[in-house]
């Protein structure tokens, strides 16, 4: 079963369920030129989450994560730093099912988040 959800979720026939909707994150104005850079990266995060799951790299999983926890917190994106956590959590104990779960919340978070400078 693990096996079929992974693979699924792989080929992207698997999305997440946010029924909580849209996320609003408030950003300082003064980190708006910045912020643009920081989102493609996290875009490219995903495809780089989804190759190294399909290739069974755990500890590259939960390096990304990792770092992506520390920069979500340092913008303001609380949410993406949770989500970063608890992949990063998944993937010291392995757990094929719970990482994809998550990159495919991740993924719909990025997807939906709106930004408000202040």
């Amino acid at each position: 079963m693990q096996l079929i959800f992974v693979n699924n979720f792989l080929r992207g026939d698997y999305m997440a369920d946010d029924s909580a909707g849209e996320f609003v994150v408030n950003v300082d104005k003064d980190l708006k030129d910045l912020i643009p850079m920081f989102m493609e990266n996290r875009s490219s995060d995903i495809g780089n989450f989804k190759e190294m799951l399909k290739n069974d790299n755990f500890d590259e999983i939960e390096e990304l994560a990792h770092k992506i926890k520390g920069s979500g917190g340092s913008y303001g994106f609380d949410r993406m730093t949770e989500l970063a956590r608890e992949i990063e959590k998944a993937a010291e104990c392995r757990n094929e099912d719970r990482i994809a779960e998550l990159i495919a919340e991740f993924e719909e978070h990025l997807n939906k988040v709106e930004i408000v400078y202040e």
